[in-house]
């Protein structure tokens, strides 16, 4: 059972007001959201609370597009396609590249990509969970010969051992001297894929194994002995440890932050550099009662929710009851979904900081095995109403079963009634109206079936707030604003009805429906004598930036430190230029040119003219935002030509200005094989791309 009121250990900051909503999804299953006033900023604490020993419940794993590779897929996308009742990402993966999970996937019982070493979580037949780590080994026989497979579906073979690639890996990349083996089961095998097999083929090409069970040789394993032909029957052996007996599903993630109740430093974290930034944070913990809850903190957001370190991620985890815990990959793909009672399919319940959902490798997800049902309850929006005085709010009402399915509506009218009556007027039937400040209950009826909500009216505000936030539309479009309200510890009041909306130019409706014109804006909206702005920034404009002159200062550095590599200032046809050496032929990472530049107005994107020297290294910016966190953006995957090319980079549109440009650096790999060469790349005329109509000079 998670708390009413959270009190985390050291160093979760103080918490000075806090407020909560519970909403149940399903027999077993509930959403809880925390608000949160700290001596840091505001936070937002979302988790799907979990009682495993309800029978008609289960948790499976998903793979983006049911494929270890594939283009990733929303957390959102993989919970409505299932028919999941909730969910949360999972591990870390090979982003933009392969997408594929970088650790364990157990999918019904069956390993369909070998462990890391680093944490997982496992979900047992007898509804248990188990944290910790897992080691694998495997061999397959033919006869006298016998060769190491290095993992299952991990991508390439390496040198004169194997990899058995299951179905789920989709088509292997093609990949010089390496030998497909297609092969067939000859009766039952284990979770590791252990037993007996007949080869069908023998392959070369790869695109000939896509859905297929399959064991790619090395480049150098026929030094063992002849390679598998056509009709030979092969064994496979394989293993983990802990054995896999009994596990459902199991991903990987990291790091593992409680461990008997108490904050547990891994001693093989993930991204061990990212500990101690503010970020968004998603994870899974097992509660002292036996409970399972997945835990999604919002972050990135001065307005809204800051983020948590990972060791106040831990502390957080304690508070909610953990005995154990570990995180997910975090940051922009932290996401929780859960599906609202009476809805149809789940959808995104935080605020994920990349402004949209990102595309991920996998999720854990909830499920409900119970058939649908007779109408239990009523599921009603607004859940927990809070409501500004003179403010209004329609009510809606949908019958469910116990699962949380809309059920058959009964043909009846809603009826509302408060306690205390004097809380709210009731308008049309179905609308409530803040009549005076005060706590009590809303009483909501249809038919057979009642629900009482707790119901609150407040008359001032801690917060006002304007959603979007400085929109950057195009002339003569349309918007629509929305005032938020948030009371001391930054949960949600509604203010529709008892707010006022201005706008220095163009034309906005008393609801916020705002007509852009061809101009800049100010749209303010006023409530309970607070006052909100946001900046329209209408067009787009561009700006040359004197960033190669004489009086710009950049300095060489490179990851590790202490490589070979400079940075130099000349002319080319009468322009300014940073030429940036490295040489990674000793296995260098990246080489930086640095810089610390304030950057004007509101950047949408950056251009660059770089003269390009062929060696393939990849190209990329980074910028800090006004929270001072690093944003990076691709310039070039690959620097593959040579002379003079435009490359363009557009910037997040959540990246809170004003912005600051730290860095231009190659990168010996963002895709494929790391570069090992030595080169030059020369910067000249950088430009940005502005929001708003306004032009503005450096």
């Amino acid at each position: 059972m998670l708390p009413i009121n959270l009190a985390p250990p050291p160093p979760f900051p103080l918490i000075a007001a806090q407020a909560q909503a519970r909403e149940p999804l399903a027999t077993g299953v509930s959403l809880v959201t925390y608000y949160l006033a700290t001596s840091r900023g505001p936070l937002v604490v979302r988790a799907i609370a979990l009682d495993p020993k309800v029978p008609t419940l289960r948790v499976g794993a998903v793979l983006a597009h049911d494929s270890l590779i594939s283009p990733g897929e929303t957390v959102s996308s993989m919970a409505q396609r299932t028919g999941a009742i909730a969910g949360i990402n999972a591990d870390y993966f090979d982003i933009g590249q392969t997408n594929q999970p970088l650790n364990i996937v157990v999918r019904d019982g069956t390993l369909l990509r070998t462990p890391s070493g680093r944490a997982t979580v496992s979900f047992l037949r007898d509804r248990t969970l188990r944290f910790g780590t897992y080691s694998f080994s495997s061999g397959a026989t033919l006869e006298e010969r016998s060769w190491q497979i290095g993992g299952i579906d991990e991508w390439p073979p390496q040198g004169a051992g194997a990899t058995l690639m299951l179905p789920a890996f989709g088509v292997p990349p093609p990949t010089p001297g390496v030998t497909f083996a297609q092969i067939e089961p000859l009766g039952p095998h284990s979770a590791t894929s252990s037993g007996s097999y007949r080869v069908l083929s023998v392959e070369r090409d790869s695109s000939r194994c896509e859905a297929c069970t399959t064991l790619a040789f090395g480049v150098n394993a026929a030094s063992v002995g002849v390679l598998p032909a056509a009709g030979d029957t092969i064994q496979v052996s394989g293993a983990t440890e802990p054995a896999l007996d009994g596990v459902v599903t199991a991903l990987g993630g990291g790091p593992l932050l409680v461990k008997d109740a108490a904050a547990f430093e891994d001693p093989d974290p993930p991204s061990p550099s990212e500990a101690l930034q503010s970020d968004p944070q998603a994870g899974v913990l097992r509660g002292r009662d036996g409970t399972v809850d997945f835990v999604c903190v919002d972050g990135r957001s001065r307005s809204v929710s800051v983020g948590l370190t990972r060791p106040e991620f831990a502390a957080l985890l304690i508070g909610l009851g953990a005995t154990d815990a570990m995180a997910f990959d975090s940051g922009g793909s932290a996401t929780l979904v859960a599906r609202s009672p009476g809805d149809r399919l789940a959808s995104v319940q935080n605020v994920p900081s990349d402004g949209v959902e990102r595309r991920v490798a996998d999720g854990i997800f909830i499920y409900s095995d119970a058939p649908p049902g007779p109408p239990a309850r009523l599921s009603v929006r607004p859940a927990s109403l809070r409501l500004l005085v003179d403010a209004r709010a329609a009510i809606a009402a949908v019958p469910t079963d116990a699962s949380g399915r809309p059920a058959a509506r009964p043909a009846a009218r809603l009826s509302l009634t408060a306690t205390p009556a004097s809380l709210v007027r009731i308008d049309a039937g179905s609308e409530v109206v803040g009549a005076r400040a005060g706590s009590g209950t809303l009483h909501v009826r249809l038919g057979t079936l009642e629900e009482d909500e707790p119901l609150t009216i407040v008359a001032s505000l801690a917060h006002l707030r304007i959603e979007p936030s400085d929109p950057n539309p195009a002339p003569r479009s349309h918007l629509t604003f929305r005032a938020v309200g948030t009371g001391s510890a930054g949960e949600p009041i509604l203010v529709d009805g008892a707010q006022r909306w201005m706008a220095t130019a163009g034309q906005i409706t008393a609801d916020g429906e705002y007509t852009v014109s061809g101009k800049d804006a100010v749209v303010s909206v006023s409530a309970a004598g607070l006052r909100a702005d946001s900046n329209v920034l209408v067009g787009e404009s561009e700006l040359s930036l004197a960033a190669f002159g004489a009086r710009a200062r950049w300095q060489f550095a490179t990851v590790p430190p202490g490589g070979a590599g400079s940075v130099a200032q000349s002319n080319s046809d009468d322009q300014p230029v940073l030429e940036l050496s490295y040489d990674f032929s000793r296995g260098g990472r990246a080489a930086y040119a640095n810089q610390n530049a304030a950057l004007p107005g509101r950047p949408l994107a950056m251009s660059v003219d770089v003269f390009g020297d062929g060696e393939g290294a990849g190209l990329r910016a980074s910028f800090e935002n006004a929270d001072g966190d690093r944003i990076g953006v691709t310039l070039a995957r690959h620097i593959d030509w040579h002379g003079w090319r435009r490359c363009t980079a557009t910037l997040p549109a959540n990246a809170a200005a004003p912005l600051r440009l730290r860095s231009l650096y190659v990168i010996a790999a963002l895709s494929g094989a790391p570069v090992r060469a030595s080169g030059t790349v020369s910067f000249r005329d950088l430009r940005l791309r502005l929001a708003g109509s306004a032009p503005l000079r450096q």
